[in-house]
């Protein structure tokens, strides 16, 4: 009697030959072109059916007399199902020489790009290109061998960026734990635990859930770490490049009420042209006073959102362990908050570190002695 091995993944799948997802109005979405076919350990992959059964699926080169599974790594049958074949292991299900196998991690020996659209992925991911603008990885550890543009990249572990970032202010970054980087430009950097990055760091927004270690220069921006930051040869760019340091609270939330900030501005600009609109007379009552209600609605609870966002952000200072190291150059302009003391930098300094007492920053000489 034969038999037909029935799959719930596509066993032609090749990722060199992917086509762009349709959407529901027809149309079709370019970053998305399922590069890869998740499964989680325990997942059904393929079985063993009599071939009356198969209907429109049946496929001759799945037709066999005897119930013997091509089953490859990844892969196991359990006693009371042998007729199935099941995921032993998170991964992503493919057949590679005649057999089935479940893969993790998955590595991209391309670029992360129109030809292979975003990964989202249930393991770790190796991208041995760069990431392009516009495009995402989602997944557990990710490294970038080559260089992220203005990708968003969201690793639920940690995230090596061997290539350096050039975000073009659109980059977006995010580890649950540590993140190391070679360089970074014009990006927002979001981490669970420590951010390491060998070269500059420039004009970026960061955010460490613990440290933030530059061995190069550190250059504009807005930079938050909860207890402790290090910059090698040069901290701001002189009086005309803002650079901000925040130290003491937990930087996720600091994060979270920057988002809140950006959502109110765009909220305020709404509402003044939802405003503006309906001073020009009744006709425009219809279209714009629905929407001018319902940003003001919108308004009104994010500002009370905010504070009780600051209520947890105020729970979770800590600042008598914050330090500021600078075994390099400290340049005019720098600005320093650890908690709600405040400190500027008026005048160049050389080998310096920055601490908290008493409610206020102070600074002490020889930042080589003070490293942890």
């Amino acid at each position: 009697m034969p038999f037909f091995l029935k799959h719930y993944f596509d066993p032609d799948w090749d990722p060199a030959k992917l086509t762009p997802e349709e959407q529901a109005d027809g149309s079709v979405d370019h970053h998305e072109r399922q590069f890869v076919v998740n499964v989680a350990a325990g997942d059904l992959i393929a079985e063993w059916i009599p071939v009356e059964e198969a209907g429109d699926d049946l496929d001759e080169r799945f037709v066999s007399e005897e119930k013997s599974f091509p089953a490859g790594k990844g892969t196991g049958i359990k006693r009371e199902f042998p007729d199935k074949l099941f995921a032993a292991v998170d991964g992503y299900v493919c057949y590679k020489e005649g057999r089935i196998l479940v893969r993790n991690p998955l590595t991209v020996h391309s670029d992360i790009d129109y030809h292979t659209g975003n990964v989202n992925f249930v393991g770790n991911v190796v991208v041995e290109g760069s990431v392009r603008s516009g495009f995402s990885i989602e997944a557990t550890d990710v490294r970038v061998n080559a260089q992220v543009d203005g990708a968003t990249i969201k690793a639920r572990g940690g995230l090596d960026c061997r290539g350096g970032v050039k975000g073009g202010r659109k980059a977006l970054l995010k580890a649950g734990k540590d993140m190391k980087l070679a360089f970074c430009e014009f990006a927002t950097l979001l981490s669970g635990g420590d951010i390491m990055i060998k070269g500059a760091l420039m004009h970026s927004e960061v955010y460490a859930g613990k440290r933030l270690a530059v061995g190069g220069r550190l250059t504009g921006g807005n930079i938050c770490a909860y207890n402790y930051i290090y910059v090698g040869e040069q901290l701001g760019g002189g009086m005309d490049t803002d650079t901000s340091l925040i130290l003491g609270y937990k930087p996720s939330l600091l994060f979270a009420d920057q988002r809140y900030n950006v959502r109110i501005k765009t909220l305020h600009e709404d509402i003044a042209s939802y405003e503006k609109a309906l001073n020009k007379g009744e006709e425009f009552k219809a279209e714009y006073q629905p929407r001018l209600e319902s940003a003001r609605r919108e308004l009104d609870l994010l500002k009370d959102l905010k504070v009780k966002l600051w209520d947890g952000i105020y729970a979770t200072e800590r600042l008598d362990d914050c330090r500021v190291l600078v075994p390099g150059v400290v340049k005019p302009g720098v600005e320093i908050c650890i908690g709600s003391a405040y400190y500027r930098v008026d005048d160049f300094l050389e080998d310096v570190f920055f601490y908290y007492d008493n409610g206020e920053v102070k600074i002490g000489a020889s930042a080589a002695k003070s490293k942890k």
